[in-house]
Order: structure tokens, then C-alpha cells, then sequence
């Protein structure tokens, strides 16, 4: 039935878009370079030398709407990823948050591609009471590098945190079993699919009040010579039934995560 209802909103969202390849001016043997977070599952991540997710199903079929293929070789990790924007070596970042050094290199298209509720997650018997940003103030906070979650809170992060960053999100949630950070906020789904993975579902949980709800945003490196594709894409993701498509992708891929994902139980 999962299925079934996938194939329609695709049926659906496609049939409404079909019409804009014509409007741009784009050959089908045009190949852009694309990256995204390598370990943020079901949004993205990396499986064997390619990162698929529901960004990366999302960039690719609004961009092949336009006849233009994107490749989404593993580029590196995610601050990598960051870095080959700005310089222009990669052109499309399939999807993130938007802050002031991103601005900076990047265009954003403004229409949403998903929104992400970001969870505070902790050690399991380790719960603290939370309300409201304020009561994170004077913890440890762990992030994986170049792992943005927004201006507004990056911002509060600064101001009144103690922030480590590490390589992965596996390295932050060993960290958060020996107490060596308080906490780590992250993507709700994102978050317990990769527990789930790790056999740590038991071990660290998600307090129920939600961080913020982010939206996240396909955009392009400034120094891409396919900057004049970007108003297409917005089209289609402003079509009906865009947002129930990406609803169907991100249910599809935690499975596809929770089945695939072979990893070590995290001690």
C-alpha cells in the first residue's frame, strides 16, 4: 500500500511539472555536480560512493524535469561538501539550512525543499527539563562539522553554549553515552533512524519538545555557470502535491536506512 500511494504522489506531482523542461533552455547532456550531508539519514547519506535519500531523490528528479542529470558521486563530508560549493567545484547542494556564510557562496532558492524538526537528543536516564532555548544555556553541546541548524540558534550556540564538533554523528552519540556532552540537537527522524541502526534506541532518546522546525533548501554554488536553472526548479516545487511527494520520500528512505544500515552497536 506504501508503495502504491508513493507511485501516485509521484504520478501526480510529476504530471504537473512535466511542461517546465520546455521553459528552460537545457540540454539532456547536461551533468551538474551535486553533494549532500554524508550521515543524515533519511534526508541523506552516503552508501557505498553515492548519496541517495529523499534529497537527493528530490534534486535529482526536479532537475531531470529540467534535462539536466545530477551526479552525486561522494564528494567527501559534509564540511567538504561546504567548501566545494563556495570554490565552485560542485554546483548544487541538495539541501540545507540557510545561514549567513552559506549566503555568502551560495543561491539559495527560497522555497523550501522539506522542513526538518530538530530534537534535542540525550543519554537515556540523563532527560533534563525542556522548555525553551534557555534551559540548554551552560550545557556541552556535540555537532558533526559543518552541521548548521539555522542562523537564529547558531547564533545561541555561540553565545551560550560550549559546542564540540566531531567527523560523524556516530562519534557524537558515543560521546553522549560516556557523558562527555550533554546533548545533541539534530533532525527528529534523522536522529532515531540512525539509533535504530546503531542498536542505541534504548540508550539515548528525544525529548519531546522540538527545537525548532527548520526548512530546508536546495541551492547552487555563485560560481555555477547553470545559475539561471534555479526559477524552473522553484516552479515545480511550488506545484501541487510537492510537499505529500516529500512526505511519501522521507517515510521510504527511513526504511530503506533501517534495512540497509549494518552498523556496530555503539558502546
Amino acid at each position: 500500500m506504501a508503495k502504491m500511494v508513493l507511485v501516485t504522489l509521484v504520478a501526480v506531482f510529476l504530471g504537473s511539472s512535466t511542461l517546465l523542461a520546455d521553459e528552460v533552455e537545457s540540454s539532456s547532456t547536461i551533468t551538474l555536480t551535486a553533494c549532500g550531508h554524508h550521515d543524515y539519514a533519511p534526508w541523506n547519506w552516503k552508501r557505498g560512493n553515492q548519496i541517495q535519500g529523499a534529497c537527493a531523490e528530490v534534486a535529482k528528479t526536479l532537475f531531470k524535469e529540467v534535462g539536466v542529470e545530477l551526479d552525486l558521486s561522494y564528494q567527501g563530508p559534509w564540511k567538504r561538501c561546504q567548501f566545494y560549493i563556495e570554490t565552485g567545484q560542485v554546483d548544487v547542494n541538495i539541501c540545507s539550512f540557510i545561514n549567513d556564510e552559506r549566503n555568502a557562496y551560495s543561491a539559495f532558492i527560497m522555497t523550501p525543499m522539506g522542513i526538518n524538526e530538530n530534537a534535542v537528543f540525550v543519554k537515556k536516564g540523563d532527560e533534563f527539563s525542556f522548555n525553551a532555548w534557555s534551559d540548554l544555556i551552560g550545557k556541552k553541546v556535540g555537532l558533526v562539522l559543518g552541521v548548521s541548524l539555522g542562523k537564529r540558534f547558531d547564533n545561541f550556540l555561540k553565545a551560550n553554549s560550549e559546542v564540540e564538533r566531531v567527523a560523524s554523528s556516530r562519534q557524537n552519540f558515543h560521546k553522549l553515552l560516556h557523558q562527555r556532552i550533554d546533548y545533541i540537537p539534530m533532525g527528529r527522524s534523522a536522529g532515531l533512524a540512525m539509533l535504530y541502526s546503531y542498536s542505541a534506541e534504548d540508550k539515548i532518546v528525544a525529548l519531546p519538545t522540538r527545537i525548532l522546525s527548520g526548512e530546508l533548501y536546495i541551492s547552487m554554488s555563485k560560481k555555477s555557470d547553470y545559475l539561471y536553472l534555479l526559477p524552473a526548479i522553484e516552479k515545480q516545487m511550488q506545484q501541487q502535491g510537492y510537499y505529500p511527494w516529500v512526505e511519501s520520500l522521507l517515510e521510504k528512505y527511513s526504511h530503506i536506512y533501517a534495512k540497509e544500515a549494518n552498523f556496530e552497536p555503539i558502546e
